[in-house]
Order: C-alpha cells, then structure tokens, then sequence
C-alpha cells in the first residue's frame, strides 16, 4: 500500500535482515478472472484443486480439525423458510478481545486479495471465505433478541445494512431476523444494528447455505454487490459450512481468545445431486479424438470426481459420475465432456480438414437453379431486391385479392407490417414507390422469395410448419423508360412487349 512518512517495523523485526525478503515484497499475486459457471473457483481451496486437476499436482487439503466446546452456550435458531435456506450452521464464542489486531500475514494476504483490512473477527470471516469460498457473518451475540431466524421478509419491512444504507424490502427477498425483525440480508450483507465493534466481547458466528435463485438478482436491485453475493448467486459448496466454522473458530480463538460454545446445525432443503452419466463414444464424437477410455477415467479422477465404468449393449462404455457438492455447473452429459475436453487440452485437438462424402447430383434441364434464374435477370438490366416477408394488410389484398385470407401475425414489428405476404407485387411496389421519391424515375427490380399460403393439406412431417405452404416464386418490375438516358436515342416509356 502507498503510504506517506516513515513505515514503522515491530520491535522484533531482525536488523540487517533485506527488508522485501522481510515484507516479502517479491510475492507473486495471480489474478484469475472466472467465467459465472465456475463458482467452485472463487476460492484458494477451489483455484488448488483445479491446478491440481491440470498440472497432476497433488492436492494439498488444509488441516480443519474440530474445535471442542469449552461452554453449553447456543443460540436459538430457527429456519422459516426451508427451500431457501438449506443449512445453517453457528456456533457462540464468549469472553474474547475483539480489539485485538489482526495478525500481519494475515492483513498481508487479505490486501494483496484486494480485500481492506478492518478488524480481527471481520478479517477471519473474509479470510475464510478467500480460503474455502464460504461466506460467513460474525453477530454481536448481545444485540440479538429472542431467537434467530432465516426468513422471507415482510412487504414494507425496513434494515439498515452494514454500508448504512437503509431499505424497504419485499416479501421475495430473504432475511436473517431476530423477535424485533429483519437483522441482516441472507446471503447479500449483514444489519448495522447487530454488528460486532471492537468493545464487543460475545459473539455468534454464522455459516449458511442459501439457493442461488433467491439470492440472484437482488444485488442488482439494492444496487450493490457484495462478495457474499458474488458467490451465493453462483453456488457455494452446501457441505462446506461446517469446516468453515471450524477454520473460523479455530481463527478467533488464536487471535481473540474467548470461550467456545457447541456448533448447532440446522438443515432445509439440499441441492439434489443425480449420477450423470457420459457415453465414450459420444464424447470422442463430440470431442472429435479418440480419447482413451482409461485417460477420460483418469481426468475425471483428478477433478476429485468418484468414477464407475460401465458398458452395455445398447450404449456401449458409460462413465457415471455424481456432481460434488462444489460444482452447481455440471447437469448433463455435455458437461463431462467439456471437463475431458479440458484436461485433455483444447491446444492438444489436432487441425484436421473436415472429409466429407460428395456426390454428384443430377440436373434436370426442365427445372432452373435458383441462382441461374437471378444470373439471366441481372443480365437483363434488374436488380435483385429482398423485402420483408411481411406486408400491409390493405396492399395485400388489393393484389391478391379478398380470398387470399394472409395469415396475421401476432406481434408485427410494425402496422404496415401486419401479414404474410401471398404474392411478391406489393412489395415490388413499395420499392417503386421509394425510388420515385428519390427522382429514380427508371426502375427494374425483381425478388425471388417464398410466399406464405394457408393449406390444410401440408402436414408437420412435409414442413417445419404446418398447415402453411411455401411455394418459391418470382416477380419482376419494369417502369420508365426502356434504356437509360442518352443522346443517339430517343426515349420511350417500357410497355408490354419490352418485357
């Protein structure tokens, strides 16, 4: 950080020691930038375990060893709202210093994550969440009254955020409220009136699961964002919530001290995760090499993914897997195989030209190709013109005539565009028409395009839609003179016979 002044060292900074091997100012700061589907990777944990995946690295997982409860304390808790809240999970730390300062490496660590340090308990919350990607609230324990509860708020139902802005909030946003109502923004940010300060001395640390669909959408309407919201909008892992508060606990007792109560959980309604199953074949299709079976068993393994190989019939060889609870972007087949893909490498796919069977086709010399029929008429002196397919209802039936019926559209782009057009006139018209106020008093177009007819006889399986028949036709459009101006001629208005 830049400062002005001196840079003061603790007392037992060792002298003569270089000061960037001291601050460790060499440090390298990788900055990843993730697509919203992988939310698995908004955190050191999560980064490490996909590295781990691509390089063949092993994975090294920190060591969260549960905290014994010293006291009996627990806080009353209740979930209302069970769809959107599929765990919570707290536990009661009394007697600490909150005051105290957070350590060095651990300020160091949250600034160069680009995180402000503020104070102990809060620094340990935003630790873990950079570690294990769980968000996590401390509560001042004494400010709350009666029992704490995850519901929907009420319409009208007003909180103070911990950003001191205050706001109304519908009956489709989710709260974490107390008996005197709504303490804090479930899965967004906490109130201002239960925040712990640096004179509190008991406290109620809180980790929860929230559903990615009640929390998404609601930062954008309180026109703020929050890293809590950041990743329960995307999925946090829903069984990494006690391990959180274990790391937590373990934070504050080190740094804080304090008494430590029994963890209470509460579970909802979990995510369920069905076996996804990927077909080899399909997946060297798609992919388009011919990966192993044994080397897609293999990558699936490093992703942390427990593996079943089958094969029948029908089939052929199945990889099964069932999605962790980490991934909320794999649903289908696709998505195995996008994982193969990548650890196989997109740069290891070799260029190959596309082979494809040609054959020659016969040619009836009674029917014209399209593009010969367009080739003779530009020859001819007209240019292609290619209209809307729709047209004005009135101008369709002035050219097609009152038994036309047009088929209507629901919702024309605009009035003069209302129908299907069954004839290409009026709209060769239209185009006359433009022309002539531009003083082009010599215009030949034609359009070959299809038309659209009602006919009960065209069925689904004849056409993309039913009951509607459309024939290719071709009109054309001769006005003025029949050769441009010019001296050696004298000019004579195009008739009949000219075309």
């Amino acid at each position: 950080a830049e400062a002005s002044g001196l840079y003061e060292l603790p007392a037992d900074a060792p002298v003569g020691q270089n000061i960037r091997d001291y601050l460790n100012l060499d440090d390298t700061v990788f900055e990843i930038k993730l697509t919203p589907n992988r939310a698995d990777c908004l955190s050191l944990h999560g980064v490490a375990r996909d590295v781990a995946a691509l390089t063949g690295s092993a994975l090294n997982n920190i060591a969260v060893k549960p905290v014994a409860a010293s006291i009996a304390d627990v806080l009353p808790t209740r979930i209302d709202a069970p769809a959107a809240c599929g765990r919570f999970v707290g536990r009661v730390v009394k007697n600490l210093n909150a005051a105290a300062p957070t350590p060095a490496w651990m300020v160091q660590r949250l600034e160069r994550a680009g995180l402000r340090p503020i104070s102990a308990l809060v620094d340990i919350t935003n630790y873990v969440m950079l570690h294990l990607g769980q968000p996590m609230h401390v509560y001042d324990l004494a400010k709350i009254n009666g029992t704490l509860h995850v519901r929907f708020a009420k319409n009208g139902e007003r909180i103070k955020l911990l950003n001191e802005q205050t706001h109304e909030l519908q009956d489709d946003v989710l709260v974490i409220a107390d008996d005197n109502g709504a303490i804090g923004l479930a899965g967004v940010m906490g109130g201002d009136s239960t925040k712990a300060e640096l004179n509190t001395t008991d406290i109620f640390l809180e980790a929860a699961f929230f559903a990615p669909a009640v929390i998404q959408g609601k930062s954008r309407r309180f026109r703020f964002s929050s890293d809590a919201s950041h990743r329960f909008e995307r999925g946090v892992d829903f069984m990494g919530q006690i391990e959180a508060a274990e790391f937590a606990t373990q934070l504050v007792l080190d740094i804080c001290g304090g008494e430590v109560g029994p963890v209470s959980e509460l579970i909802g309604e979990l995510p369920v995760r069905e076996q996804l199953s990927m077909r080899v074949a399909r997946a060297q299709k798609v992919i388009g090499v011919d990966i192993p079976t044994d080397d897609m068993v293999k990558y699936l393994s490093d992703l942390q993914l427990d593996v079943t190989r089958t094969s029948d019939a029908a089939r052929g060889e199945v990889l099964s897997v069932t999605a962790p609870s980490y991934r909320f972007d794999m649903a289908i087949e696709e998505d195995l195989i996008e994982e193969v893909v990548r650890l196989f490498g997109y740069d290891n796919i070799p260029l190959r030209p596309p082979v494809a069977t040609m054959t020659m086709l016969h040619a009836p010399e009674a029917v014209r190709a399209a593009d010969v029929v367009r080739d003779t008429l530009v020859a001819l002196d007209y240019q292609e013109v290619v209209n809307f397919s729709f047209i004005d209802a009135a101008l369709e039936t002035e050219f097609a005539g009152t038994d036309s019926a047009p088929i209507q559209l629901l919702n024309p782009i605009a009035s003069s565009l209302s129908v299907m057009r069954t004839q290409l006139v009026g709209s060769l018209l239209g185009n006359l028409k433009t022309n002539l106020a531009r003083s082009q008093n010599r215009v030949r177009v034609f359009e070959l395009a299809k038309v659209f007819l009602r006919d009960a006889s065209v069925t689904a399986s004849d056409a993309t839609v039913p009951n509607i028949n459309q024939p290719l036709k071709l009109a054309g459009l001769a006005y003025g003179s029949t050769q441009p101006e010019q001296w050696s001629e004298t000019l004579r208005a195009v008739d009949f016979y000219d075309v």
